[in-house]
């Protein structure tokens, strides 16, 4: 049976601040805060992780503000696994980048966001499994584009497209080895490249756009042209969860994502 305890990094902070549409439709202070079918999103997250028994601490990367409100959110988990927070930056790169030097010793970690509301336990636990065979300094969770429109159609996410099938990303990542800090620093753009491809000339150079546009490659041989990109050697590890990439992004999202809890809970 597998033995690692992975470190789990929580990127929780927002782009909008309390001016974020989803923050005002719910009348909260924060993205994170939004009431998820009668659970503050944050919760439902760090609860999945906690759940997944695959980890032995979880780092929270929130704004300074917020961090006072995610204690309280959060309080009842920290009986389970120790849980500590880090004011975030101004990206997910240089977020990463400060935990790496606040917590020196956080290797080996998953990372996901506090947007990823529908993750379960069972979510969490199946990327951690396959991560224990993986010999690579990073790792990055996908999900077949089949499994999320056979079961929600009108769930639509930017998928990335290659010559054997289009994968979504599940906010789902690993670093295994100290090298997988420099792979953070493509976020300093922003990321979201299924959404906006073009942000992949500043990451990885104009000839991994090209690639990217042109399908040429699978998707196994593209992650590996990025690898070389950056000297970080990076592998797939696919999830066969619909709910995997549904984050929750916008109101439809929210919508959506109220509908398959409480069908999932009913069904419980």
């Amino acid at each position: 049976m597998p033995d690692t305890r992975y470190t789990a990094l929580v990127l929780a902070a927002t782009r909008g601040g309390p001016r974020d549409p989803l923050a005002q439709a719910g009348n909260v202070s924060h993205k994170a805060f939004i009431d998820l079918a009668g659970t503050p999103m944050l919760r439902r997250v760090v609860d999945a992780v906690v759940a997944s028994g695959r980890v032995r601490q979880i780092i929270v990367s929130i704004e300074a503000e917020a961090m006072d409100e995610a204690r309280q959110v959060l309080a009842s988990l920290e009986s389970h696994v120790p849980i500590t927070y880090t004011p975030s930056r101004e990206s997910i790169g240089t977020s990463v980048a400060a935990v790496e030097q606040a917590y020196p010793g956080a290797m080996p970690m998953i990372i996901t966001t506090g947007d990823n509301g529908l993750h379960t336990s069972e979510i969490i636990k199946s990327f951690c499994d396959q991560l224990d065979a993986v010999d690579a300094d990073a790792a990055l969770g996908l999900t077949d584009a089949r499994h999320v429109l056979e079961k929600y159609p009108d769930g639509a996410r930017a998928f990335h497209r290659f010559r054997d099938g289009s994968f979504s990303s599940c906010n789902l990542y690993a670093f295994l080895s100290p090298k997988a800090y420099r792979g953070a620093a493509i976020f300093n753009g922003g990321g979201q490249f299924g959404k906006k491809p073009k942000r992949l000339i500043g990451a990885f150079g104009l000839i991994a756009f090209l690639l990217y546009k042109s399908r040429l490659l699978k998707v196994r041989p593209f992650i590996g042209f990025l690898s070389r990109a950056i000297g970080v050697k990076t592998a797939p590890v696919f999830l066969p969860f619909a709910e995997g990439p549904i984050d929750i992004d916008r109101m439809n999202d929210w919508e959506l994502a109220e509908r398959i809890i409480r069908e999932r809970e009913g069904a419980a």
